[in-house]
């Protein structure tokens, strides 16, 4: 099992604002979109969440895990690769309003990766 913790910051409480404000969203690989507020988990270069609204321009910053931010670590590829495995991927994760709004308040969000689960919780530390 990874546990991924995406620390508080000023960009987490913008990119949860800008998830609460969005209305429709995009499933990763398909061209198919929903109502669901969420956002996308990533894995290439690094960890990391991101929008996964629709928006014609990228407008929401990109929130690494800690620890997986290559800007701040030279071997996080490697990390990556032990961590949630070798392949590149997006997948949506669904996120309540209450989970957005602790977002926007400082807390924490923390995420389990199994290879048949991914379980989202929050905390503040």
């Amino acid at each position: 099992m990874t546990n991924l913790k995406f620390k508080s910051s000023e960009d987490l409480k913008i990119l949860a604002e800008q998830t609460l404000k969005a209305t429709s969203f995009k499933k990763p690989y398909v061209n198919k979109t929903t109502k669901e507020k969420g956002l996308w988990l990533v894995k290439d270069e690094g960890i990391y969440l991101m929008e996964a609204f629709h928006s014609k321009k990228r407008e929401a910053p990109i929130i690494y895990a800690q620890g997986f931010d290559p800007s701040k670590n030279d071997d996080v590829w490697d990390k990556s690769r032990v961590a949630v495995g070798g392949d590149d991927f997006a997948e949506f994760l669904p996120f309540t309003i209450m989970g957005l709004q602790l977002m926007k308040k400082g807390v924490d969000v923390n995420i389990k990766c199994t290879k048949t689960f991914i379980e989202v919780t929050y905390s503040k530390e």
